[in-house]
């Protein structure tokens, strides 16, 4: 018996979204242990023309990269299950509307 797939593009766009997470999670992991293993100040401009730079320790800048990192990864992640369980919803009320007329 051969499962008639509908939507198509939606199918497509989820697997994209999960995709996306999985390689915001590898940046994710790849930008912490960078973070962590830097010896220089992350300045966002140079100490001659300004005051401002981030002068957190690499360990809090680690933890807000893992923080940010997740919560993208979550979103992204729910997005394509959320596709998936709107066409799975379809497909089950498509599917009951035929046995309602099956015992009509």
């Amino acid at each position: 018996m051969s499962k008639e797939r509908r939507f198509p593009a939606l199918h497509i766009v989820s697997a994209m979204f999960k995709i996306m997470a999985w390689l915001v999670a590898l940046a994710d992991i790849a930008a912490i242990i960078i973070i962590l293993t830097r010896k220089t100040q992350f300045a966002f401009v140079s100490q001659a023309s300004s005051n401002f730079n981030l002068g957190a320790s690499p360990l809090i800048l680690a933890l807000i990269a893992l923080v940010l990192g997740a919560f993208y990864f979550l979103v992204l992640y729910a997005m394509a299950e959320g596709i998936i369980v709107m066409v799975a919803i379809e497909e089950n009320t498509r599917k009951a509307l035929k046995e309602k007329d099956k015992q009509a």
